[in-house]
């Protein structure tokens, strides 16, 4: 009778270590979340303008600052009138955020003559707080480098200003 009793004491042993560990188990659901920002809009509200410039038989530059009071500079050429600086705003962006500003890929002008380089393009600011009722005026300036005997004529160029979250 005692090997019986000790008999089922085992099976009930093993039968015990088979079952799940259910008991043993825990499960809890959590949240997923996510804030989304509005997208970030930048608008042009002046072009880069070198205004008028007289060439000369040796070439040269002219540079513009980022600022709403810069005038045209001329080293090699004249720089005679209606420059001013490139101006931009992020019409669109959530209020109270940081956004990162950028300029480059200039390409260089072209018109009647050979192409006029862009380069040097730098900002006012590399970063705002973006505000809807208060939006802040960026500006962009650079320098442009005209070849001797340059071409009469109108030029045209281009380049990027990028506005992004920090």
């Amino acid at each position: 009778m005692i090997n019986k009793m000790k008999l089922a004491l085992a099976g009930a042993v093993i039968a015990t270590g088979m079952v799940s560990n259910a008991a043993y188990a825990a499960t809890e659901q959590a949240q997923a979340t996510v804030d989304v920002l509005a997208a970030v809009a930048i608008t042009v509200d002046a072009p880069l303008d070198f205004g008028v410039v007289a060439a000369s038989a040796t070439g040269g530059t002219v540079t513009i600052g980022a600022s709403a009071a810069a005038t045209a500079a001329g080293t090699g050429v004249i720089a005679i009138s209606g420059s001013s600086a490139g101006r931009f705003h992020v019409s669109q962006a959530t209020n109270g955020e940081t956004i990162d500003l950028t300029v480059g890929n200039p390409s260089s002008l072209t018109g009647p003559g050979a192409p006029i380089a862009l380069s040097g393009l730098g900002l006012s600011t590399s970063s705002i707080v973006y505000s809807s009722t208060t939006p802040e005026t960026v500006y962009v300036g650079g320098t442009i480098s005209l070849n001797p005997n340059q071409t009469a004529g109108a030029y045209t160029g281009t380049f990027d200003v990028t506005a992004e979250y920090q």
